[in-house]
């Protein structure tokens, strides 16, 4: 038997390569070398010990041989997943597909355009930007009309606020002739504080490059013009968590007086959340008035004003904005992490934002000089031998886009284009990337698929535009389809994910649901496993409840409606009449007598299961059947103690959570060993020995 268990989870091999990179175990048939669990381990845990020279070497060989076990049951897990299908399903393919674009998003772009502008955005990012805004709107495909007579409307405003007239009295001009209904607002254009990432890049761009007190010249964006005046420019101190006092008003002599009284308060030594209960602000009131992880964007300018002066635990003196007087407390601010750590977020944004634009083309026309892309509407036909093309006859290429010229209508311009394949009666290549060919059809249904509510185009310069567009999601597609075989690195994350999601969903079918479900495999668990349980065992103590006690408990809001003592003599003659909760009740809001003016809501009554240890409404000396009065604001606490009930070990449904968790551990543990068997996973210890990290 011995030489049979050896056998099953130690072998050896004689391969050339044994000595460089050994076997360190196998799985489903599966060599797994030395080099592959290394990775895996110490990605998982060996790093982390690795670098902490206090570790023992005890606890760094312990480690080691621990995850080896785990790793087993984990490939052996996924063999079973894949076996079973798990690579396949529909959630699956869907969460990863989700997944897996977003992480191809910084593959798809240039990598030093990428790079150039990411270090862009961390250089802003060290300032934030206090600036208003005047807005004209219009369309992004707007006439060359029309954008000349905006262009032209939004330098006469410009030519008046540089000239001296308020700007934000011009831009609520402006909004209100744009949309009457507008509410009056103060500071009409205000966009307060804002840093890298928190506007469209055009205007972005414009606004770091003003000076304090400039006024831009008209900046387009997707919105319409622009013309930005920058108020502030801040040193970027991130987000913050802060608190604060706040009284409503819009007029700064109203409660001057209180919150006046606010900062004396504050100036006498009394806590600020103590003093926060006065503010206006609902929400933070009941919490020291605390705002946890604040971001300047979401704060009055004002705030950042103050806050930028103040170090980590002062109040600042009360101040005035638009809603009224504050006061604030600074907690704690962030600093600008370094440019290395704020990579991810920066190529996480970059794939929703309009700066991604210039690096993505710029990727483009790489993968157009990369890959074999012909563009066969712009490929002259091959000529005889010997033939010449007559001069100004026009050179024939090798396809056309005449069929959508002709097929497609000015309603596609406009999203109104009911189209279906059957209009399409030339079906030709138009386009070659590597070896995948695209027809006049496909680019039909792009145009289809990507219609938009717009001017109206002349038919021939709309299907040329789309056709630009299609070629560039062709060349991005098919480059996209390469990014596991040409990056190894991608490939990895994307499979290191993938088999992620199998194995929760695996583990969910397997063990999770199927120990829920499982009523009577539980309960023949709890009856067997209860039984192991000791009071005396600290590492036992949340199978059993500790001395608990029932009670009523009877709160009085008013001493003046039943004086205590005559409340203690009622409850205990309804003690000894074995009366319920209900009765009590009614036995003192009788007392009370009918001039007692809404007597009922001055008695409250609730029962309840003490624990010891866990509560604060009985002290240590009245664990004892009795009636327990403890003096309120006004009135009194009465608690009846009805039974005691001594330490014992919890029914199954009070301690399920303990002894659910390890009826699935001991579910899973023996799923692991049938698949071990199964799959026959082999271990080589003597590797394993001989591993150090």
């Amino acid at each position: 038997m011995a030489a049979a268990v050896l056998s099953l989870f130690t072998f050896h091999f004689s391969l050339s390569n044994a000595q460089s990179d050994p076997v360190v175990m196998e799985v489903a048939g599966k060599k797994i070398t030395k080099s592959e669990f290394m990775k895996e381990f110490m990605t998982s845990v060996g790093d982390r010990l690795a670098k902490n020279p206090q570790t023992p070497a005890a606890e760094k060989r312990q480690a080691l041989e621990e995850y080896v076990e785990l790793f087993a049951n984990f490939r052996a897990k996924l063999a079973d997943a894949y076996a079973l299908g798990y690579d396949t399903t529909a959630a699956l393919r869907e969460e990863l597909g989700t997944y897996r674009a977003e992480l191809a998003a910084p593959y798809l772009i240039d990598s030093a355009a990428l790079e150039r502008i990411m270090r862009e955005a961390y250089e802003r990012n060290h300032y934030s930007l206090h600036a208003a805004h005047i807005l004209l709107y219009l369309p992004p495909d707007a006439s060359a009309e029309d954008s000349a007579k905006t262009y032209d409307k939004i330098m006469e405003l410009r030519k008046r606020v540089v000239g001296g007239e308020d700007f934000y009295a011009v831009a609520s001009e402006v909004v209100h002739e744009q949309n009457p209904d507008a509410p009056q607002r103060r500071n009409e254009g205000e966009l307060g504080y804002f840093t890298a990432f928190d506007m469209v890049y055009p205007f972005e761009n414009a606004a770091y490059a003003l000076k304090v007190g400039e006024i831009s010249m008209p900046v387009r964006t997707r919105y319409g013009y622009h013309l930005i005046k920058l108020m502030d420019r801040v040193e970027m101190t991130g987000k913050c968590d802060m608190a604060h006092i706040w009284l409503s008003s819009q007029d700064s002599n109203l409660r001057r007086n209180e919150i006046d009284i606010c900062y004396k308060r504050l100036q006498e030594g009394e806590d600020f959340a103590t003093v926060a209960l006065r503010s206006d602000d609902r929400t933070t009131r009941d919490n020291g008035g605390l705002m946890m992880d604040a971001s300047l964007s979401h704060l009055p300018p004002e705030y950042v004003d103050v806050a930028q002066h103040q170090k980590d635990g002062e109040y600042s003196k009360p101040f005035f904005t638009q809603y009224g007087w504050h006061i604030i407390k600074l907690i704690r601010h962030d600093t600008l992490a370094p440019y290395e750590s704020m990579v991810p977020y920066y190529k996480q944004r970059m794939s929703r934002d309009q700066r991604g634009d210039d690096s993505r083309k710029a990727f483009i026309n790489n993968c157009m000089k990369r890959y074999t892309v012909k563009d066969l509407t712009k490929t002259p036909v091959a000529q005889p031998k010997g033939k010449k093309v007559k001069k100004g006859e026009p050179m024939k290429m090798q396809a056309s886009l005449q069929e959508l010229y002709n097929i497609v209508p000015v309603e596609a311009t406009r999203n109104q284009w009911k189209y279906n394949d059957t209009m399409v009666t030339d079906v030709h290549p138009i386009l070659r990337v590597e070896d995948r060919e695209y027809t006049t059809l496909d680019l039909a249904r792009y145009i289809a698929s990507h219609q938009k509510a717009g001017r109206p185009l002349k038919s021939e310069y709309f299907v040329n535009l789309r056709y630009g567009e299609f070629i560039d999601s062709v060349v991005m597609a098919y480059a996209d389809s390469q990014l596991e075989a040409e990056h190894p690195d991608f490939a990895a994350i994307v499979d290191e994910y993938r088999r992620g999601l199998m194995i929760f969903n695996y583990n969910n079918d397997m063990v999770w649901r199927k120990t829920l479900n499982d009523s009577t495999g539980f309960a023949d668990f709890y009856a067997r496993e209860s039984l192991t349980k000791r009071m005396d065992r600290p590492e036992d103590s949340v199978y059993f409840w500790r001395t608990r006690a029932r009670i009523v408990n009877i709160e009085v809001a008013d001493s003046n409606a039943l004086a205590p003592a005559k409340a203690v003599k009622l409850l205990e003659k309804a003690v000894k009449k074995n009366l319920g909760s209900i009765e009590m009740k009614d036995m003192l809001v009788d007392a009370m007598g009918k001039k007692i003016a809404d007597r009922q809501s001055k008695v409250a009554v609730t029962i309840d299961l003490l624990e010891q240890g866990r509560q604060d409404l009985l002290k240590a000396d009245q664990w004892a059947t009795g009636i327990y009065l403890t003096p309120m604001a006004k009135g009194y606490r009465a608690v009846v103690v009805e039974e005691v009930l001594p330490p014992m070990l919890k029914e199954q449904m009070a301690a399920r959570g303990y002894y659910l968790n390890a009826y699935q551990n001991e579910v899973e543990q023996q799923h692991n060993e049938s698949l071990r068997q199964k799959y026959n996973v082999k271990i080589n210890y003597d590797v394993v020995k001989q591993i150090k990290y």
